[in-house]
């Protein structure tokens, strides 16, 4: 799915739907709902020969969402009556789901697979811009933090944690953001931290990400400098780490019960978002 665009082949489609109809039935996945989107505005061929005599039921209402979203008003009518799924697009017509053409991520993870799907359905970059423009308006703190989690995620997964540590970043993450009292920030953190780490992954097999992405950040001084300072973070984190494995079970001497004691306090400072400078000071302490 993710390279579609380039050939327009409907039997990348037909592999994608197949794998799909042997999943658990589940809400529609945002990013195919989006590739659908996009496909189904783009080509009636190809909407016309998709719709027609769907056996799943649960592939039925990822077209209806897909209908829906990609702005298709009348036949997303006519698509729910002739499917008994007016319930369901009276459910996403009361929730005011926006069309694609209206989405611009700010505190929805799922819109920025949304998006991502409709890039691997056109190849228009357009769409990657507008998961990254979220970050324009993000203020200093929010950025760092964001981007901190993204290079974990990449790195370590969900967990956002290293084999042998604590889990401890999305608790700090949401205390930090009060997610109980208010879960719109820590929401907009997520966002802007998915936004980030489903880029940059793409990007490795993606030219026009990969271009959009680098444009992106370079253009931008405030941004340049926020992201040079978490890549120059992590890396330092990376170290602490590898030292840490080192020494965790066997050290000889003052020296290197220094080197463990430092590293772990640098490690958990980064880990509950303190600031690169006040993370890596250890670092300055071990070289005297």
């Amino acid at each position: 799915m993710a390279s579609y665009y380039r050939s327009k082949s409907p039997p990348c489609i037909d592999e994608t739907l197949a794998q799909f109809r042997q999943m658990v039935p589940r809400s529609a996945p945002d990013t195919l709902v989006g590739f659908l989107a996009e496909v189904f505005k783009a080509s009636p061929e190809e909407r016309e020969r998709l719709l027609k005599n769907e056996p799943s039921n649960n592939v039925k209402q990822v077209y209806l969402y897909s209908l829906y979203r990609a702005g298709l008003s009348d036949e997303t009518q006519k698509y729910a009556a002739a499917n008994q799924l007016t319930a369901l697009l009276d459910k996403l017509q009361a929730g005011r789901v926006p069309t694609l053409e209206a989405v611009r991520p700010s505190a929805i993870p799922g819109d920025n697979d949304a998006l991502i799907g409709a890039y691997m359905a056109s190849g228009k970059t357009v769409f990657i811009q507008r998961i990254l423009e979220n970050y324009t308006s993000a203020e200093d703190p929010m950025v760092s933090d964001a981007l901190r989690m993204a290079y974990m995620m990449s790195k370590f997964g969900n967990t956002l944690t290293p084999k042998g540590r604590d889990d401890v970043m999305t608790k700090a993450a949401c205390e930090k953001y009060q997610c109980k009292a208010d879960s719109q920030k820590f929401r907009r953190l997520l966002t802007l931290a998915s936004a980030f780490w489903s880029t940059q992954s793409l990007s490795a097999k993606d030219e026009g990400i990969k271009t959009t992405l680098s444009d992106f950040f370079a253009r931008d001084a405030r941004l340049k400098d926020l992201l040079a300072a978490e890549q120059a973070a992590f890396g330092n984190y990376m170290t602490a780490i590898m030292l840490i494995a080192t020494f965790k079970d066997k050290r000889e001497g003052a020296d290197q019960d220094r080197t463990y004691e430092l590293m772990n306090k640098s490690a958990s400072i980064y880990e509950h978002f303190g600031t690169g400078k006040e993370a890596f000071e250890p670092f300055i302490s071990l070289k005297k």
